[in-house]
C-alpha cells in the first residue's frame, strides 16, 4: 500500500466477498465502514509521502441492480438467479429503486469511502437502467457530471500531469 501512496493516482478499494448465502444488505454498514477506514488510511499515507490526498482517488467496483421500484429490482435479481442455477449470486450492496441506489452512492461518495464508482453489470439491462435511472439523480445531486472538460481520464479527474522522471536526466 505504501507503493500506491507514493506512485499511484487511483487505487481500487478492497472487495469483500460475502458469498451467496449471506445477504450483503445486512453487511452494508460493515463494508461501508471498512471501505471508509481503508480510504482514510490510504489518504493519510499519501500525505505522509508528501503528496496531496486530493490528487488520489479511491475507486470502488460495484454491480448495482436498479429498478424503477424495489419490486422491479428484486425481479431482476431473481431473473439473474434463475440463469445460474448452480451458483447463487449474492445480492449486491447497491440494490433497489433508483432513488435508494443514488442515496447509497451519495452516502459513500460524500463520506469519502469512494471517489470513483466503477459499475459492473451481470443483468442484460443493468447498465442501461443505471444510466437512465440513477445517473440523472446523481447529476441533480451534483455528484455525476453533465459535461467533461477534458478528453482524458487524468484531465477529467483534475490530476496533475507527472513530471517525466527520465527527461530530468538530460
Amino acid at each position: 500500500m505504501n507503493s500506491a501512496a507514493k506512485y499511484a493516482d487511483v487505487m481500487l478499494a478492497p472487495r469483500l466477498d460475502f458469498g451467496p448465502s449471506q445477504d450483503p444488505s445486512l453487511l452494508l454498514n460493515y463494508y461501508f465502514e471498512y471501505t471508509l477506514n481503508f480510504s482514510k488510511d490510504v489518504k493519510r499515507r499519501i500525505a505522509l509521502e508528501g503528496c496531496s490526498p486530493e490528487d488520489f482517488f479511491i475507486a470502488s467496483i460495484q454491480r448495482p441492480i436498479v429498478g424503477r421500484t424495489e419490486k422491479e429490482a428484486e425481479e431482476m435479481f431473481q431473473e439473474l438467479q434463475s440463469l445460474k442455477p448452480f451458483y447463487k449470486i449474492p445480492k449486491p450492496l447497491f440494490f433497489g429503486s433508483a432513488e435508494k441506489v443514488a442515496d447509497q452512492i451519495q452516502e459513500w461518495y460524500e463520506a469519502g469511502a469512494m471517489d470513483i464508482l466503477i459499475v459492473r453489470q451481470e443483468h442484460p439491462s443493468g447498465l442501461e437502467n443505471f444510466i437512465e435511472l440513477v445517473v440523472p439523480i446523481l447529476q441533480d445531486k451534483g455528484i455525476f457530471r453533465t459535461e467533461y472538460e477534458s478528453n482524458t481520464l487524468r484531465g477529467n479527474l483534475g490530476l496533475p500531469f507527472p513530471e517525466n522522471r527520465y527527461a530530468k536526466r538530460y
